[in-house]
């Protein structure tokens, strides 16, 4: 039994399926199955219950998982201890940032954090929310700017962002008139998303909300395709929603004959969290700098904030 083993173990009881900790873990499932069967021999008892669509713990697989946590985390602290205890002239941070977090919350955080904690280098790693969140548990990254709510044990997250949510529809689509639109206007065309994986629970709201609007057509395509998303908008194939702030999405379609429209009739917001592990903020000082400097952002903003919707 080494480390390795004991992290496979704890993606597996934390996620409860093989498929989503291989992911988190970055290796395929088959490996992965490998070494939990290692363990297993090692140990002489079997960990998991393993049915059709969950994986759940034994009882020796209970007690097992506190102590291999604990291991896991003592391990991973190791490396801010002993640089604490060193000559300390810059820390490295990598922070996760989701595709609609807007311009001035990036930028606000990135200054406020070069000005409390100048020695914290952050390197920027873009991708969904769900990913993000998947290597924040990991340990990947250290602070993810993500789109909530956020939820899980062992995660905290705080409220920086709501932004309004609008409309992208190609003007042949729609007409060069409108200055908004009923998401029932839409009824007969499709709506075109990147995969739900990217932000299952956002996406389970907005799929209640089309519905509620009678619309019932849906492209979606694989992985963070925002091109191809890009693409269909433009030419009056499809329709999606984006935040009418100053987010990835909404910048694709710069220069594309596309109308960007709020939405009659509904609040619809998009909300930008701060997440963290609350045990590395407890035993980390990076993490808590990090915070730190997410908490000072949030009470920037001190504006009431409507009703969130998706």
């Amino acid at each position: 039994m080494d480390l390795i083993h004991l992290r496979s173990f704890v993606a597996v009881a934390e996620e409860r399926s093989f498929s989503r900790a291989a992911a988190r873990l970055h290796i395929a499932p088959s490996p992965l199955s490998r070494r939990i069967k290692d363990l297993e021999r090692e140990f002489g008892a079997s960990l998991f219950v393993r049915a059709h669509h969950r994986v759940d713990l034994t009882e020796a697989g209970g007690v097992l998982l506190p102590r291999a946590v604990d291991i896991v985390e003592r391990v991973d602290a190791l490396a801010d201890v002993v640089g604490r205890a060193g000559a300390r002239t810059t820390r490295r941070a990598v922070i996760g940032i989701a595709p609609e977090v807007s311009a001035t919350v990036r930028d606000t955080f990135l200054a406020d954090l070069a000005a409390l904690h100048p020695d914290i280098v952050p390197r920027l790693l873009p991708a969904s929310s769900e990913p993000l969140l998947r290597d924040l548990r990991a340990g990947h990254i250290d602070l993810a700017l993500v789109h909530g709510p956020v939820r899980g044990a062992g995660i905290r997250s705080l409220f920086l962002e709501r932004q309004p949510v609008g409309v992208a529809v190609g003007t042949a689509a729609i007409g060069p008139e409108r200055t908004s639109v009923a998401l029932s206007d839409l009824a007969d065309i499709p709506f075109a998303s990147i995969t739900h994986d990217a932000a299952p629970e956002i996406y389970r709201n907005l799929d209640e909300l089309l519905d509620r609007h009678g619309i019932r057509k849906r492209i979606t395509l694989t992985g963070d395709n925002f091109v191809g998303l890009a693409h269909l908008v433009a030419t009056g194939q499809a329709f999606t929603l984006v935040g009418l702030g100053a987010g990835m999405a909404n910048r694709l379609f710069i220069g594309e004959p596309v109308r960007i429209l709020p939405i009659d009739g509904v609040r619809a917001r998009i909300t930008t969290v701060a997440a963290w592990r609350t045990n590395r903020e407890e035993g980390e000082e990076l993490i808590a700098d990090l915070v730190d400097t997410v908490a000072g952002l949030d009470q920037k903003d001190s504006r009431p904030q409507a009703p969130e919707t998706i």
